[in-house]
């Protein structure tokens, strides 16, 4: 029961954040812009997430993580309701960024919630995740067929989070300890020294830069045959959520799960950008999904436990930052050229190799 409400917290997060990428398209159409300036849409959401994480990371002992949960879920709303009502792209970009200032609280409060519990299950927490990437492109199928707009999706994404609201005020939940919050600038920079500390966020950064950059960007690269977009999108999460479910399991029949995921992940997402086949993708999400938690997991169990709570900020603030950057570029450079753009994916996914077979930290 102590694994529910973070998965909850999570899941809502999920279905918000991978609304996004099968959306661009439709954004572009409404306000008539070209691929680049599309970017700036996930970009700001992403520089929200990164602000927000590295405050919530430092704070969270004295925010507490009811209160942390609660500005975060307000945040949420405000967002949600200027999206849904915006008539024009700019306004958009500020739901957006006000959105991804709510990021930090509800994924920093969650995740130390949930390392707070006997048995944390981040299998499942991070499988949470994947079930609102599944549903979210039939919210806004739902939404745009009842509605005539997609952006009443968000609409109804307010509403939800609305009652999470209400459902917190009344719940009761662990008092933070100082170890688990409190830092001071030379604690920061010995967290940062620590190896442990820094391979693990480094690879963490270098993970979730290939998977935002691909995610937001297939909706542009794949081609509408066999299957359309949206129905990509959620093969593409049932695959992502189930291999995270199997995230213990595959770790126990698999030595090398970082490297071995790596090396096939790499040909997956060549083959996708090559032939701009939807079921590439969809394929990916299966091998995408254990990497994080799994590594994530690793790494909760060997660093140091006074850094835990900076960690998962920290965790957060830059996987969303290097992918802030990572899908940036990758469209800057897919208005172009479509192919050159999976340079950039290939070349993270080799650097995570080399880090894993130099380090020996994680296999």
């Amino acid at each position: 029961m102590e694994n529910l409400y973070p998965m909850l917290v999570i899941f809502s997060y999920s279905l918000v954040l991978n609304s996004m990428p099968p959306l661009l398209s439709s954004f572009r159409e409404l306000f008539n812009i070209s691929i680049a300036l599309s970017s700036f849409l996930p970009f700001f959401s992403l520089a929200g997430t990164v602000i927000s994480n590295i405050f919530t990371g430092i704070f969270l002992n004295k925010l507490g993580i009811k209160r942390a949960l609660l500005t975060g879920y307000f945040l949420t709303i405000v967002g949600a309701l200027i999206v849904a009502f915006s008539g024009n792209y700019l306004l958009s970009i500020l739901g957006l960024f006000i959105f991804g200032l709510s990021t930090g609280f509800g994924f920093t409060g969650s995740t130390t919630l949930l390392s707070q519990a006997k048995n944390p299950n981040f299998g499942f927490y991070h499988g949470a995740y994947g079930i609102g990437g599944i549903l979210a492109p039939f919210c806004i199928s739902w939404a745009t067929k009842n509605f005539g707009d997609f952006r009443n999706v968000y609409l109804m994404y307010a509403i939800m989070f609305l009652l999470l609201t209400l459902y917190t005020v009344i719940k009761t939940f662990p008092i933070l300890q100082n170890s688990l919050g409190g830092f001071s600038l030379k604690g920061i920079s010995n967290a940062f020294r620590d190896t442990h500390f820094s391979t693990f966020l480094l690879l963490l950064i270098l993970y979730s830069s290939v998977e935002i950059g691909v995610i937001t960007w297939a909706g542009i690269v794949m081609k509408n045959v066999i299957i359309s977009s949206y129905v990509a999108y959620a093969l593409f999460w049932l695959a992502f959520t189930l291999s995270r479910f199997f995230t213990d399991f595959l770790e126990k029949v698999m030595s090398s799960l970082l490297r071995t995921n790596a090396i096939i992940l790499g040909f997956t997402v060549f083959l996708f950008f090559w032939l701009r086949n939807p079921l590439f993708f969809a394929l990916s999400g299966f091998f995408f999904g254990p990497l994080f938690p799994y590594m994530q997991k690793n790494a909760l169990g060997k660093i140091k436990k006074e850094h835990l709570t900076l960690f998962n900020g920290a965790t957060y603030a830059f996987t969303s930052l290097g992918g802030s950057v990572v899908s940036m570029l990758m469209g800057m450079v897919i208005e172009r050229n479509i192919f050159l753009a999976l340079i950039v994916p290939l070349v993270i996914l080799t650097s995570m190799e080399l880090i894993s077979l130099k380090t020996g930290k994680i296999k």
